[in-house]
């Protein structure tokens, strides 16, 4: 327990921030999706969003990708250390929205595949164009539903 302390203490202010968000996310973003739907947990987080303006043009792209992997890490961290570990779907609502808030470019994916006679389903974050909380092969295992999904575009019938 004292090497987890020590790794957590030696986190930057945002990085320990981040971890624990995602620790008090995930269990909520798991139950929202569990007792509701998507399209409201969706819109709950975008509220949440706060006055967050989202950008494409957020100026040093390395900084950006920077900010963004470390934030996919302490979700990730979060998820393993959490009482709920969440799946895809949960981790990247999460992963999202902490993006959001900083008004990074960052759009939720969510793709199919089939296996067998059965259908797959995965979701990952982007941000201009490239998986952030994912594989670089993803858009390869997995079809991308038209464009970044959106409360606004779901609840749409």
């Amino acid at each position: 327990m004292d090497g987890a302390w020590t790794r957590f203490y030696k986190l930057s202010g945002r990085e320990q921030r981040d971890f624990l968000l995602g620790l008090l996310l995930l269990p909520a973003v798991a139950a929202w999706l569990r007792l509701f739907d998507f399209r409201s947990a969706q819109r709950t987080l975008e509220k949440w969003c706060g006055d967050a303006v989202l950008t494409d043009q957020h100026g040093d792209d390395a900084a950006m990708f920077a900010e963004a992997q470390s934030a996919t890490r302490m979700v990730d961290a979060a998820s393993r250390r959490g009482i709920v570990h969440g799946n895809c779907l949960s981790r990247s609502m999460v992963l999202w929205w902490l993006l959001r808030r900083r008004s990074l470019p960052a759009h939720l994916r969510i793709g199919a595949r089939k296996t067998g006679d059965g259908f797959e389903a995965h979701a990952w974050v982007e941000m201009a164009n490239r998986a952030i909380n994912d594989a670089d092969d993803v858009l390869e295992r997995y079809t991308p539903f038209e464009g970044p999904v959106t409360g606004k575009m779901v609840a749409q019938k």
